[in-house]
């Protein structure tokens, strides 16, 4: 696998008006981030707050290159698992006043499962030094089941939502309607089947999917891999219907 080393700058693509995606090498895993007059939204943080620093500072080059502030309003966290937001402590400490937004649950998810996020993160090959000096910081704003957030960027809207349980008890979804975007965090996986495990709630999957594909979005950004589109995601929900009643199959991972 392929991780940042030291301070590099991670490489982010202008996907839509206001959209930046870059791609972690390392699971391939996507951090969006929404940017506006006002400051931006980034969608995850990544696994360790070396990756982290390579992430932030990338995106600092190409917000100015828009023409865009760096300044983080807010921070989402999509769910609990390593890759996705042990990154948090590392974008406070560049962006302090920045809110970071999770589920209701998260804060005991992470209390619970933090540690062996840790060890299950060396076990997919990240850096166990980095991994030792992770800092896990929870969110400090949380959403309920069934709730939404919004916040206006300065002519860019970013809604988030708290659709229901599937990839763990704890996602959480954004869209961008300016953009026509949905960033679907591991609800949606392109670069491998959907992934699996004890915190999974395979019955539920579906029916959180389908609320999560209303209204159909023309650019979909999964948790891992490509972009895709609408017929793709249907496609995926296919694929977790046909596993609703089937057990999990790995530890918390991606």
């Amino acid at each position: 696998m392929v991780h940042a080393e030291g301070d590099e700058r991670a490489v982010w693509r202008l996907l839509a008006p206001g959209v930046f995606v870059a791609q972690v090498p390392s699971l391939k895993l996507n951090v969006t981030a929404v940017a506006g007059a006002e400051g931006f939204v980034l969608v995850d943080t990544g696994s360790y707050e070396r990756e982290t620093r390579g992430l932030l500072a990338g995106l600092s080059d190409v917000l100015d290159e828009h023409g865009l502030p760096d300044r983080a309003v807010m921070v989402v966290n999509t769910h609990g698992h390593f890759d996705h937001c042990y990154g948090n402590a590392e974008v406070l400490r560049r962006h302090p006043e920045a809110l970071v937004l999770g589920h209701e649950g998260l804060p005991r998810y992470l209390a619970r499962y933090g540690e062996e996020g840790r060890a299950d993160a060396v076990s997919y090959g990240m850096p166990a030094e980095d991994m030792a000096a992770v800092r896990i910081v929870p969110p400090n704003r949380l959403l309920a089941v069934g709730g939404a957030h919004r916040v206006d960027l300065g002519g860019v809207e970013v809604q988030v939502y708290a659709p229901g349980r599937g990839h763990t008890g704890c996602d959480l979804v954004v869209r961008v309607p300016s953009a026509d975007v949905l960033i679907a965090g591991d609800l949606l996986e392109e670069s491998a089947p959907p992934s699996y495990g004890p915190d999974s709630f395979p019955a539920e999957w579906p029916a959180t999917l389908a609320r999560v594909l209303r209204p159909p979005a023309g650019l979909i950004v999964p948790g891992h891999g490509a972009v895709v589109d609408h017929a793709f995601a249907l496609r995926q929900m296919e694929y977790v219907e046909a596993r609703r009643a089937a057990p999990p199959e790995a530890p918390p991972s991606q």
